[in-house]
């Protein structure tokens, strides 16, 4: 059932393959009487005997059609093919990831990071309202396109971890020892593999993007995927200033509010965190001051750490192609890092 040039899915003709991911393809793919181009994502062969998987695809249309924001990706049609192939069309994307943009720019202007984030925060606030969380929130599915004379105008890809939180459609893909999303930008209860995660996860994701756009890096990293939960759930972040003393002390501050271990004292929503990013200075007169402070040994979140080194760790597979969002890996035995203490 591979998926060759010039093959029909879906009442498109394939025309060259953008990117694979670790769930699916992504093909660039035309019309052939109208010539209207798309991106074609194809679940891979070998996964589409997977009754949780191909949900779990087609669960991230479903996603992004309840939504309804310039700012995310459309999703046209979805469907099997006769063959046998899982599809879903999305609009096609001239542009590149935030990813590729860092990956060549290394750290980006003031405000110019206010301004894709508050993008990404109109977004995800609309999602939010939907009741969906996104949960993967990524410099890889983040896309920067030139549309309306903006050339920072921002879609966000790959809602395929999407979690209906206002329905109580949550998936069983967060089953018992395993953690769905990429370490370094999970949030702490997502590292804990919580089941009441809100849509305050998504925020302190932001957070990390916006550290990693004016920093350079992410606040925790290691050499290990367990060693990274373990930071998120226990250590402060570094002071942003400290990496980019360029960086106002109000953006510093939103940052950390956005990074702060409880979700209750982060921003309540991220329009909320649009705000402020679009009026720093106006949020910091009308806001307390945010000091980061690590968990402590003896708190119930810490009480226990290891790392289970046995199983494999399978990180994300991200797609730099156009309109081609990365696919989540999943960390077998990863939400063993962090053993909540007995309260």
């Amino acid at each position: 059932m591979s998926v060759a040039e010039g093959q029909t899915i879906g009442n498109y003709r394939i025309l060259s393959r953008i990117g694979v991911g670790g769930m699916g393809a992504v093909y660039l793919a035309e019309h052939p009487l109208i010539g209207k181009r798309v991106a074609l994502k194809v679940i891979h062969k070998e996964l589409a005997s997977n009754r949780e998987v191909v949900g779990r695809f087609f669960n991230e249309a479903r996603s992004v059609n309840r939504i309804g924001n310039e700012h995310i990706v459309e999703v046209h049609d979805l469907g099997q093919s006769p063959d046998g192939h899982y599809f879903f069309i999305m609009e096609y994307l001239e542009g590149r990831t935030l990813a590729q943009e860092l990956g060549q720019q290394g750290v980006l202007a003031v405000p110019r990071v206010q301004h894709i984030g508050a993008q990404i925060a109109d977004a995800l606030g609309a999602a939010h309202s939907a009741g969906i969380i996104h949960r993967d929130l990524k410099p890889d599915n983040v896309m920067l396109m030139p549309r309306h004379g903006d050339p920072d105008f921002v879609k966000i890809l790959d809602f395929g971890l999407a979690k209906m939180f206002m329905d109580g459609m949550a998936s069983n893909l967060t089953a018992q020892g395993v953690v769905l999303g990429t370490p370094q930008y999970m949030s702490p209860e997502a590292c804990e593999s919580k089941r009441d995660i809100d849509h305050r996860t998504d925020i302190y994701a932001l957070g990390i993007l916006l550290f990693q756009m004016l920093c350079g890096q992410v606040p925790f990293d290691g050499e290990s995927m367990g060693s990274v939960l373990v930071k998120q759930v226990t250590q402060a972040p570094p002071a942003p200033r400290a990496l980019n003393p360029h960086i106002p002390p109000s953006v510093e501050q939103i940052i950390l509010r956005c990074l702060t271990k409880s979700p209750d004292a982060r921003f309540p929503t991220m329009i909320a965190l649009r705000d402020a990013l679009l009026d720093p200075d106006r949020y910091l007169a009308s806001s307390p001051p945010v000091v980061p402070a690590a968990l402590t040994r003896s708190s119930p979140a810490a009480r226990t750490l290891f790392v289970d080194d046995a199983g494999p760790v399978v990180p994300s597979q991200p797609v730099h192609g156009r309109g081609a969002p990365g696919d989540v890996g999943y960390l077998p035995t990863a939400a063993q890092v962090i053993a909540p203490g007995p309260a």
